[in-house]
């Protein structure tokens, strides 16, 4: 493994054909999302590619009243007002559409009594997708892919189909007007909540402040801490690691490269010559570069190393554990959700009294 750099990754992926075909393709990332509170618990979404990409659906209400002309066939099975509905709607690059419906009858009798009268209550909300490609986009702001096409997804959720048109002739249009003026404007933090809302306008929320998507952002700098245990010889040595780390991604969002530079003390015990039980600690600046690729899109998620190395130098010796000049080098990674395993050796000036370790180290 020190040799190879063996790496190991667990991941889940969906098989579902079905709901692909209604998506986005699997190679398109979303950069931007945004809430929109329509009041009377409707709600929709926006998801960009870019920023830039906003100015392409301004005209929303002619975007909507393609779609309302394009599922009129469908009229007759909207009728049902207490079935719950989903549209799924996605037109490609050469204009073809493709529309599915499906409806959901209630689990059981929902019913509504009212000064005596008795009547039937609709208790799940109708869902619309609808999902396009950006013709002619600008030039982007962030740092996506230059070849792949550039794809919107607005997502309702109505307590029935019907009221789609009661946001349209410029509700919506405002709404998306006030994001693109106000976007870098301030944003709020909902205490209790990973949520934020724009200043402006109150009911255009967000996951992260201007919209941003989380570990789909520019190349980052961010600090960390973690807690390892590891071997030496045949002392058992917890350590704790304090670092900065560069996450430097590809515009597709598939691969990326991570340099980091940490400080570890690393703490041993043992009786000193009274027999009382001291506690030693030795300093090691870590010097770590990690590749492979990338999972689902989200920069900031454990990813499939392709190489994974680690050079770590003695900058602080307490008591005779280490040998002076004593260095650690390791090489490969096992990941493990937020744990990872890493193969190493310890050694002193040009590889002298060479013992090998294992260290396991915990991530938050």
């Amino acid at each position: 493994m020190l040799l190879t750099g063996i790496t190991a990754n667990l991941c889940a992926q969906s098989t579902d054909k079905s709901d692909k075909a209604f998506e986005a393709p699997g190679n398109i990332v979303f950069s931007r999302r945004f809430y929109i509170d329509l009041g009377n618990s409707n709600k929709m979404i926006i998801e960009l590619t870019d920023m830039t990409d906003l100015n392409k659906v301004e005209n929303i209400d002619s975007l909507l009243q393609v779609f309302l002309n394009d599922i009129a066939s469908l009229k007759d099975s909207l009728a049902d007002a207490l079935t719950a509905k989903r549209i799924d709607y996605i037109t490609d690059a050469q204009n073809r559409k493709k529309i599915r419906f499906q409806q959901f009858q209630p689990k059981g009798t929902n019913l509504l009594i009212d000064k005596g009268e008795t009547a039937s209550l609709k208790t799940m909300q109708d869902t619309i997708n609808i999902v396009g490609v950006i013709l002619n986009p600008p030039k982007p702001t962030t740092k996506i892919s230059l070849t792949n096409p550039r794809y919107f997804h607005f997502a309702f959720y109505l307590n029935n189909i019907s009221e789609l048109a009661d946001y349209m002739h410029g509700v919506l249009a405002e709404k998306i007007a006030t994001i693109q003026t106000d976007v870098k404007n301030k944003w709020q933090h909902v205490l209790g909540t990973g949520s934020w809302y724009l200043i402006k306008d109150a009911s255009i929320t967000a996951d992260k402040p201007a919209g941003y998507i989380e570990g789909t952002a520019f190349d980052q700098l961010t600090g960390f801490v973690t807690i390892n245990v590891q071997n030496y010889k045949n002392y058992f040595v917890p350590s704790a690691s304090v670092g900065v780390k560069l996450t430097i991604v590809n515009r597709e969002r598939t691969y990326k490269w991570e340099p980091t530079i940490l400080w570890e003390p690393n703490f041993l015990f043992a009786k000193d010559s009274s027999g009382k039980l001291q506690t030693y600690r030795n300093d090691f600046l870590t010097l770590m570069y990690e590749q492979g690729g990338v999972k689902d899109h989200n920069s900031i998620k454990g990813f499939s190393y392709s190489t994974a190395v680690s050079v770590g130098y003695l900058i602080n010796r307490n008591g005779d554990f280490f040998e002076k000049n004593s260095f650690r080098l390791g090489a490969g990674k096992i990941q493990l959700q937020k744990t990872s395993i890493e193969p190493g050796i310890y050694f002193n000036n040009f590889f002298k009294g060479v013992t090998p370790s294992i260290k396991i180290t915990q991530a938050f």
